[in-house]
């Protein structure tokens, strides 16, 4: 997928996190969707398959690290 879809959608949800009250857990996706975005645009993950398995990986390490802390 290109890197540029992958930088919209994690801004897209990170606005979502900002005007709904979603309880703090949409942002983590976003932040997913834009590492992805930018390992995509320096060509370190060229392919789909990796760039889903990061995308899941990074938002559900993200989600279990910062959202204790960041909640607090």
């Amino acid at each position: 997928m290109d890197w540029w879809l992958w930088i919209a959608g994690g801004l897209a949800l990170v606005v979502a996190e900002l005007v709904t009250p979603s309880g703090f857990f949409i942002i983590f996706f976003g932040i997913g969707a834009l590492a992805v975005g930018v390992l995509a645009r320096l060509d370190l993950v060229t392919s789909l398959a990796m760039q889903g398995l990061l995308f899941s990986v990074l938002s559900v390490v993200s989600l279990l690290i910062f959202r204790g802390r960041l909640k607090t």
